[in-house]
């Protein structure tokens, strides 16, 4: 008896074996599958191809997308710099002045984040309305250059000379118009975020509220629209030409597409020039968006610049230089590399590819 039901057991585990080792080598091939379709998954989004490789630009609502996306996250991730800048512009001199070395402390840390709440949720739609009203009037305008170029009596030599020169001074009118659109929303984020990183007001609410009461009403959100224009539209606009023509650079040395990363570096490159070049105009901006209402008062942009010179010297209008480069020409580049990724992701998905790279 003892042996049959050995023989039985050793029947049943033979019986048995071939079901396990079954579950076991299907479990392995799923668990392989699933990993290998994450990691093509992974791949593909790493090497989309570039948004000049698929039939048709983005649209509107897409470049809205796209900049909402990509100035958020810039401008979010380098919040607390950007309130250091602000933190030096604005402030006087004097004994409770905060010193460049002083704020890069670790007890410094609540002073740089706050308005970081009120930065994101205005950020949204002033990159939307930027990015979508640039791409709109970009393309817009090489239409309209390309007619004008068909309609011309001039011989088709000297076309080919002068058309180099428009895409430059195109990039730099469309990213004017753009920044003039856009005013109507980046002037208040603004006139709010700048008072609640300069410490005049606790939050978004507070700083609503007050700039509503104590500068007759709506207008008081656009006290700082001219002086931010006239800083805006030189700075976002060599910006953007500088960044165009290193990505043109780029295409003709290396014969292909930039990357993700190097659409990153040439935004910092890019913006490092503007920065250093715009910094003065920009502390004159600050000054007088912070301090309009207080008792030291400017009359307007000659005023504020001639008083900080008579004062302060030359010095400081460079006072918020180094966190302005820390601030400006990571944000720039993380918003131009995320824009270009947003671009190819949106269309990979949306838009077919030309005959060429399929």
């Amino acid at each position: 008896n003892n042996n049959n039901n050995n023989n039985n057991n050793n029947n049943n585990n033979k019986h048995h074996n071939p079901t396990i080792t079954s579950t076991t080598t299907s479990t392995s091939t799923t668990t392989t599958t699933t990993t290998t379709i994450k990691n093509k998954s992974t791949t593909s989004l790493l090497n989309l191809p570039p948004a000049s490789a698929y039939t048709r630009p983005l649209v509107f609502v897409e470049a809205m997308l796209c900049g909402a996306v990509s100035r958020s996250t810039a401008q979010t991730l380098m919040h607390p710099a950007n309130t250091m800048k602000t933190i030096l512009q604005s402030q006087p001199p004097g004994p409770n002045s905060k010193s460049f070395l002083q704020l890069l402390s670790p007890a410094s840390l609540p002073l740089l984040t706050r308005g970081a709440g009120a930065q994101f949720l205005l950020s949204v739609p002033h990159g939307a309305c930027n990015f979508a009203v640039l791409e709109a009037t970009r393309r817009l305008m090489s239409r309209l250059a390309a007619r004008g170029g068909e309609s011309a009596s001039s011989s088709s030599s000297s076309k080919g000379k002068n058309r180099p020169a428009l895409g430059p001074a195109l990039d730099f009118a469309s990213s004017a118009v753009a920044t003039v659109c856009c005013s109507v929303v980046s002037t208040p984020q603004m006139m709010i975020t700048d008072n609640i990183m300069a410490g005049n007001y606790p939050n978004l609410s507070a700083a609503a509220r007050g700039l509503y009461r104590s500068q007759r009403g709506v207008l008081g959100f656009y006290r700082g629209w001219w002086p931010g224009l006239a800083g805006k539209i030189p700075s976002y606009g060599l910006t953007w030409v500088l960044f165009q023509q290193v990505k043109r650079l780029q295409l003709s040395a290396m014969s292909r597409p930039p990357t993700d990363a190097e659409n990153t570096i040439m935004g910092c490159l890019s913006s490092a020039l503007t920065v250093t070049v715009m910094i003065p105009m920009d502390t004159v901006k600050t000054r007088l968006v912070t301090m309009g209402g207080g008792p030291r008062a400017y009359a307007g942009i000659v005023d504020c610049a001639t008083t900080v010179y008579r004062e302060e010297g030359l010095r400081a209008f460079y006072k918020g230089l180094p966190p302005r480069l820390l601030s400006v020409v990571p944000m720039i580049g993380i918003q131009f590399g995320c824009y270009e990724f947003m671009k190819k992701l949106i269309l990979s998905r949306r838009a077919k590819l030309k005959p060429g790279y399929r």
